[in-house]
This record gives structure tokens, C-alpha cells and sequence, in this order.
């Protein structure tokens, strides 16, 4: 069961995003590795990096081809950016990875475009 803190910041934001937030927590989101255990997808690998399974940790913190929004995110969070249970816990960094996520475009097939408002 989610802890009490993460179904509070859910219940606050936008229906796309409280179902991103719960896709990346739970790790059934749109990415090769899940689509790939899911049948999906033939190869679980990220398609900028080969032989790299595309995990939530994996786009989240170290893809490449997101090298310039983990900077604004780092820039924005310093070194708590670096923690999957911060990121995805934390009412304060809705805002700074809703616009990771935007400015990423990674799941843009899923969801169009993510709104950064969380009101």
C-alpha cells in the first residue's frame, strides 16, 4: 500500500499527472522495461542507450539523452535529485518534474503534453 504521504500528494494534483506520479511509483509506466514484461515491447533497452534496460531510474536519473533536463532538475533540486523515493514522494518537486517530464517528451505518445500546473 502507498504510505498516506503519497496518496495525499496524489489526491492534490491533476488526473494525468496523479496517474503518472502512480505509474512511476508503482513501475508500470510506459517505458521499455515495463513494456517489455508486459509483452509490449520486444527489448526492455532504453532506445538511446543499448543494452540499458529503460527503468524509472534509468529515465529519471541516468539516461544521456536527457542529460540537459536531469541539469535543470539537479539545478533546481541539488542533491535530493537524486532520490527516486524524494522525486516521487515530495509535494515540492511536482512542479520540477512535471517539467522534467514536459520537457523530456517521453511520454508525450501517452499523455500529450503534461501540464507543469499542479492546481
Amino acid at each position: 500500500m502507498p504510505s498516506n504521504k503519497f496518496v495525499k500528494l496524489v489526491a492534490t494534483l491533476p488526473k494525468c499527472q496523479s496517474s503518472l506520479y502512480i505509474q512511476l511509483h508503482t513501475r508500470h509506466t510506459p517505458l521499455n522495461h515495463y513494456l517489455h514484461h508486459i509483452g509490449k515491447n520486444k527489448l526492455p533497452h532504453c532506445p538511446f542507450c543499448p543494452d540499458t534496460d529503460e527503468t524509472v531510474h534509468h529515465y529519471l536519473l541516468d539516461c544521456p539523452q536527457y542529460s540537459h533536463e536531469h541539469h535543470i532538475l539537479r539545478n533546481t533540486l541539488c542533491r535530493k535529485a537524486s532520490s527516486i523515493s524524494y522525486l516521487l514522494t515530495s509535494e515540492e518537486v511536482t512542479q520540477p518534474l512535471m517539467r522534467f517530464i514536459s520537457s523530456s517528451g517521453r511520454f508525450k505518445s501517452t499523455f500529450s503534453e503534461i501540464s507543469t500546473n499542479t492546481t
